[in-house]
């Protein structure tokens, strides 16, 4: 498409019955970024609107683009894109960042310029490419929740939008040689980088829930409003798993139970979208690099959100088509019991294979009970995360089982919270 080489394209019409036939014809394409339709506009003031339109930089077509470790290839319509980009480099080597369950793709990009007096390879840059609706809500976020919320160096300082038509980039610096906290928790050293999520990177958006007193009302409808998670959404076949070992419980009778809830919580800006993938770790201090989900909610939300991602996905190693795990759901029965919300869970064995686990849920559970504001708000949080996981069953064997024990795991906190399990 022209617009994604920064073209602006004008449609002028000599009156308002042929606009509209063009309208109807143009469809959506008449709201991507560059595109315009008026009625019989002032010629002058259409060619002075074109002379002014800031296009960007020319695209370097002869741009290399090399994705590392055998990746999946941009597509082509995308790379105007990264041509625009990066128009002042020759070469640009694009090495993925993984994690979200989004059609997102996160690069750290290592660029090669040309014609630079400073020198020919600059610091990487963080790079995201994903719907052209979603690009300019996150590049919003960076604007209003990050720069005067989160301190500079603990999250992306973006550099650039370059939109498109369909898809665009947002680019910013990367933290290089940093780790990821996914990395960090299985390595079981990832307590002072939790530590400093919460405590330094979130603590702007997190103080901001004492500025007023807390809410009234039910913590899943808060979560729900916020667009955290939807009952409607949850794939039948974990109902239907549960179903089979006897769990009739289905997504409308656990949202009846936590609606109905009387619960008090602290509103405040959130991540929205809080996993070990989108967190990077480098001396001990932990950076965001991802604000696409940003919303306001409760504030307990966040910590439920990681907690639970870290507890559920699968670690490196796991073997994918296996459709049960003994040791993995004894340890999860153990540190997600009703009892274990109202007090954290003990520590597992020193020999335990999960110890690693145990020790990041502790953590962050212990956080989560001293932030609630009424004793069932981080239960009842955690419970919204788990059913929000079973959203997706396009994973391999072993991770539908454990988005499926989720559940499982999901209606026993809810019944209790509701008073039907004490």
């Amino acid at each position: 498409m022209l617009t994604d080489y920064g073209v602006r394209l004008e449609l002028a019409s000599p009156d308002d019955a042929t606009l509209g036939r063009v309208q109807t014809l143009a469809g959506d394409a008449l709201k991507l970024v560059g595109v315009r339709a008026r009625t019989a506009p002032p010629a002058a003031a259409l060619a002075e609107g074109i002379a002014r339109h800031a296009a960007g930089p020319s695209p370097r077509v002869d741009l290399e683009i090399v994705i590392a470790d055998d990746r999946e290839p941009i597509r082509k319509v995308d790379e105007p894109l990264f041509q625009r980009a990066f128009h002042r480099c020759s070469q640009v080597t694009l090495v993925e960042l993984t994690g979200g369950k989004s059609a997102a793709r996160v690069f750290a990009a290592h660029m090669t310029m040309d014609g630079s007096d400073a020198g020919v390879w600059p610091q990487p840059s963080f790079v995201k490419l994903d719907r052209s609706d979603k690009i300019a809500r996150e590049y919003a976020n960076y604007r209003d929740y990050a720069d005067r919320f989160i301190p500079f160096g603990l999250r992306p300082n973006i550099h650039a939008l370059v939109p498109g038509a369909e898809r665009s980039l947002l680019i910013g610096n990367f933290v290089d040689k940093s780790e990821s906290l996914w990395d960090l928790a299985q390595r079981e050293v990832a307590a002072q980088a939790v530590t400093a999520l919460i405590d330094e990177t979130l603590r702007g958006w997190r103080d901001q829930g004492y500025a007023s007193d807390p809410i009234l009302g039910s913590v899943a409808a808060a979560m729900r409003n916020a667009g955290i998670w939807n009952p409607d959404l949850i794939d039948e076949c974990y109902v239907e798993k549960a179903a089979e070992i006897g769990i009739a419980v289905t997504p409308a009778n656990l949202w009846m139970k936590l609606s109905a809830l009387n619960q008090t919580w602290r509103q405040s800006p959130i991540h929205g979208d809080l996993h070990g993938e989108n967190i990077r770790v480098r001396n001990g201090q932990a950076i965001l690099i991802d604000l696409a989900s940003v919303t306001k909610g409760p504030m307990t939300a966040d910590l439920a959100a990681l907690e639970t991602w870290l507890a559920f996905e699968l670690p490196d190693g796991t073997e994918a088509t296996r459709f049960g795990d003994p040791t993995w759901q004894a340890e999860i029965e153990r540190l997600y019991l009703p009892a274990a919300f109202r007090h954290p869970p003990g520590p597992s064995g020193p020999a335990s294979k999960l110890r690693w686990m145990s020790t990041v849920v502790r953590q962050i559970r212990t956080m989560g009970i001293a932030a609630q504001s009424c004793p069932t708000e981080y239960q009842t949080a955690v419970a919204v995360q788990l059913l929000r996981r079973c959203r997706w069953s396009n994973g391999p064997a072993a991770d539908r089982f454990r988005r499926g024990y989720g559940y499982r795991i999901a209606v026993a906190l809810v019944e209790d919270a509701s008073g039907d399990g004490r």
